[in-house]
């Protein structure tokens, strides 16, 4: 599933938590998604369940799913809960029917497993997993927030193409997971860049640095790594599209964005 944009637009840009701008409109969502399929940023990201029922609709307005490659998570609504950003859940029997309906399509090309430490239950998701990719309702699978050692239970036959987890300038953790995966010959995937546009503002203001200049140096690090394939980026607004996209065609960070990267960091 590999695409020619790093570039991956995150679900969170459909709702209101996990961000430090207000959620987009529906028609702002709707001209979101089709600039990335224009820039050809074709990777759209939904973890939480009120993602995927966003992303349903926009699909739906702008006709454009075949473009899309569409990744979910195991996050299902709850009774009770139906507001709030509940934990994942073990993958089970009904949850792609869950997962279709809500996305309003009939197949899903990276469906993720959230990886955990009951070892037994994790293989009975990745046998879930080939099965429905065998009924073409799942074309991919992959592992989100995997560390080594959810790599090396993998059995010697296994349908995982993608390792997703969070990797940015200031955690730095999922980067061993990565090397790792590469070696595997595995796609890796790195998400919060600007860790949810907080270190953004912090920056600034501690800083008085540049928002644009801040948000394309963390961007750029995290694209730029050996060992990252894609990287996912929530945007709320059409116009970050462009900018994103402007920011990767820089290419990696000189040395004296380097420099003040460390100084932020420090």
């Amino acid at each position: 599933m590999s695409e020619h944009s790093l570039l991956g637009l995150g679900g969170h840009s459909f709702i209101a938590p996990l961000g430090s701008d207000p959620e987009p409109p529906f028609e702002e969502q709707c001209r979101i998604v089709s600039a990335c399929l224009d820039k050809g940023i074709r990777l759209i990201d939904t973890t939480y369940y009120q993602e995927r029922v966003a992303l349903g609709k926009v699909m739906q307005r702008i006709g454009r799913r075949a473009e899309i490659r569409l990744t979910a998570w195991p996050f299902f609504k709850q009774a009770g809960q139906e507001n709030e950003l509940v934990p994942h859940q073990p993958l089970e029997e009904g949850h792609l029917a869950i997962m279709l309906e809500e996305l309003q399509t009939d197949f899903i090309d990276l469906l993720v497993i959230h990886c955990h430490d009951d070892r037994e239950k994790l293989q009975r998701e990745l046998a879930l997993a080939r099965r429905w990719m065998s009924e073409g309702s799942v074309k991919n699978t992959a592992l989100g927030m995997a560390e080594p050692r959810h790599l090396q239970q993998l059995p010697a036959e296994h349908t995982v193409t993608h390792v997703l987890a969070p990797y940015n300038a200031f955690h730095r953790a999922a980067a061993d997971t990565f090397a790792m995966a590469k070696d595997m010959g595995l796609e890796t995937v790195a998400m919060s860049p600007f860790v949810r546009g907080w270190k953004l503002q912090e920056i600034q203001a501690d800083k008085a640095a540049n928002a644009d200049v801040v948000a394309d140096i963390l961007l750029r690090w995290v694209a730029f790594q050996p060992s990252v394939n894609h990287v996912i980026v929530s945007m709320r607004r059409e116009e970050w599209v462009q900018k994103n996209a402007k920011a990767l065609a820089r290419g990696p960070l000189t040395e004296r964005e380097q420099a003040m990267l460390r100084e932020w960091l420090g």
